[in-house]
């Protein structure tokens, strides 16, 4: 199959490139086809996307003229203008489709710097009116050989792609737009949390809250400079960056500050876990208002289907004393078969992993599928790392998976969970049955699972097995499960790819739930997302703070995925008829708005 698709996929490309060249000699129109010819072939190795590509093309000012007598006058600027036919000629278009296209969620005509979208009647008067006819025989000419490039390395699709950072120019954004769309963001998810500050302070806690709705958006440190709130804001004063921190650690501290020698007993919880409470309820407060916000949108259907995962926070100081800190009384421990010796002070919720890379870890469950993706729960997660021998603690995975489901259905009936390969241990499958959900986790292959392949294999018309009512036994009590093999999607799956599931199906039925497991990519999009636009900056150690701020940043990406109307009323663009409420058209513009400037 994959051959003869080969075949037919260059057999299209030749006959497309006839047609092409029966239509208009490349020659004809030497500079500009080839100058810009040439730019999307370069630029076909840093974007995924046609649009992406002509959105990107440096237009030589002297490549086409403008036919208007008074070009300066005109309601669009000429370079966005054949841009746009670009994009039109290059995706075979008719006017009413680029239109719609212009004017859809994805904004595409921000893309290519128009000031708002045009009609349909004002697409064809500028193709006729603006554009000699040697100039619109030129564009067809450049867009049908970007087309071509542009298949050839499979960049085109049917729908548009998200907006980046890069694409947005916030110029038109003024200062009380970005202020109103922080305060947005601090009172539908920062209300609820507490500084437990007296009353005759000199600052309120709005103004504390409304500085880390900046921080998180723009993604600038609390020792930034502060000319920029100050300027956004309309208050008199604003605090400092130290009094700001010293603040915030306020809100991330539990009822009596201890240390962790004081719970060696056992009998009451460690530290991190009374920060976590004292954190997540407001947390939740949050969640709901914003839960409230979506559901009447249309934004979430319950029972909703969910993702768990891990992600890391890196730090990367080094848990070991360099050799001039070293005392003659430390006791050095074998790492790697070198002598290390562990700083006495190095933070105890830092973990490490087998590549000696360091990072706060945190878990959390997110809504996905169909629905808007929100972040439902969130738990921090100790492992045991190399410095700290035989001394150290991890979090149990079934500890912290059954927390973030006791948090999620506070919200939303939960039908579905999916999990990664770091989940699949029998004690996880166990505690997501308890909860009445179906999972769906990969499994590590073992021998019994090879010899299932080896049986898959020798038949030749198949290649989808179930395994069905496969007893797991966990602490005395035992569910079903079912060892699904279908055709791998990864190379380093190899030829299959084994999952288990708690819910009793075919193997028809199981081509089509597996095929649902990519939903949870959403989760991993979700991290990158969190970590690069809303975590501020931040050289703290203290847990109190780390939390805190992956918190705050948790809320902030909620606040992002759920509203337009902080896009809407941030941003003075025509953006036509209102979108149906999406993750990801939001971001791209609010972050933009808010870029750290000092």
């Amino acid at each position: 199959r994959t051959s003869e698709h080969g075949k037919l996929q260059t057999t299209i490309s030749i006959t497309s490139l006839e047609h092409y060249n029966s239509i208009v000699s490349i020659s004809d129109f030497p500079t500009a086809v080839d100058g810009l010819v040439e730019q999307a072939e370069e630029l076909c190795d840093v974007h995924d996307h046609i649009t992406r590509i002509i959105a990107d093309l440096d237009i030589p000012p002297d490549s086409f003229s403008d036919q208007y007598s008074h070009p300066g006058q005109a309601q669009f600027d000429f370079e966005p203008v054949i841009r746009m036919f670009l994009y039109q000629h290059a995706r075979e278009f008719n006017d009413s489709e680029l239109t719609r296209r212009l004017t859809g969620t994805a904004y595409v005509f921000i893309r290519f710097r128009l000031s708002r979208s045009p009609t349909q009647q004002a697409v064809n008067y500028i193709w006729r009116r603006r554009l000699s006819l040697a100039d619109r025989r030129q564009i067809k000419a450049t867009a049908c050989a970007i087309r071509e490039i542009a298949a050839n390395h499979d960049l085109i699709s049917p729908g548009e792609p998200r907006l980046d950072p890069g694409e947005i120019d916030d110029a038109g954004v003024t200062d009380d737009q970005i202020m109103r769309a922080i305060r947005i963001a601090r009172d539908r998810g920062l209300s609820a949390f507490d500084t437990d500050r007296a009353a005759n302070t000199t600052y309120p806690d709005e103004v504390f809250f409304e500085r880390q709705a900046y921080l998180n958006l723009a993604d600038v440190g609390t020792t930034t400079p502060r000319r920029r709130f100050d300027r956004l804001s309309d208050r008199a004063k604003t605090p400092h960056g130290d009094t700001h921190l010293r603040t915030m650690k306020k809100v991330g501290a539990a009822d009596e500050q201890t240390t962790l020698d004081d719970f060696a007993d056992g009998d009451q919880p460690p530290d991190w876990d009374r920060l976590r409470e004292a954190i997540l309820e407001p947390f939740h407060e949050g969640i709901g208002c914003l839960l409230d916000d979506v559901t009447e949108r249309g934004g979430v259907r319950q029972p909703v289907i969910a993702a768990i995962d891990v992600t890391h926070w890196e730090f990367y100081p080094s848990p070991y004393k360099d050799d001039e800190d070293i005392e003659w009384d430390d006791e050095p421990i074998i790492v790697n078969g070198d002598e290390k010796v562990p700083k006495d002070d190095f933070p105890e919720m830092v973990s490490g992993d087998p590549d000696h890379r360091r990072s706060y870890k945190f878990a959390t469950l997110t809504i996905v599928g169909e629905d808007t993706p929100i972040v439902l729960a969130i738990e921090p997660v100790r492992e045991t790392s190399a410095w700290e021998a035989d001394v150290g603690e991890s979090t149990p995975k079934t500890a912290f998976v059954n927390r973030l489901m006791e948090q999620a259905e506070q919200h939303v009936d939960i039908h579905k969970v999916f999990a990664d390969r770091e989940f699949d241990a029998h004690g996880v499958r166990d505690e997501l049955d308890r909860h009445g959900v179906t999972y769906l986790i990969p499994k590590k292959k073992y021998a019994a699972d090879w010899r299932g392949i080896e049986q898959i294999d020798e038949h030749s018309a198949v290649d989808v097995a179930v395994e069905r009512e496969v007893p797991l036994w966990v602490d005395g009590r035992k569910h079903k499960t079912s060892i699904i093999y279908v055709p791998s999607t990864e190379e380093e799956e190899g030829q299959y790819a084994v999952f288990t599931t708690n819910r009793d199906l075919s193997p028809d039925e199981a081509i089509g739930f597996t095929s649902q497991y990519r939903q949870r990519w959403v989760i991993e999009n979700e991290y990158k997302t969190i970590k690069k636009h809303f975590l501020p900056t931040t050289a703290s150690t203290d847990y109190r703070v780390r939390l805190l701020y992956f918190v705050l940043g948790v809320v902030m990406y909620n606040v992002w995925r759920l509203t337009n109307l902080l896009l809407r009323e941030a941003v003075d663009v025509d953006l036509g008829d209102p979108p149906p409420l999406r993750a990801g058209e939001v971001v791209e513009l609010i972050g933009f708005c808010l870029a750290p400037g000092g």
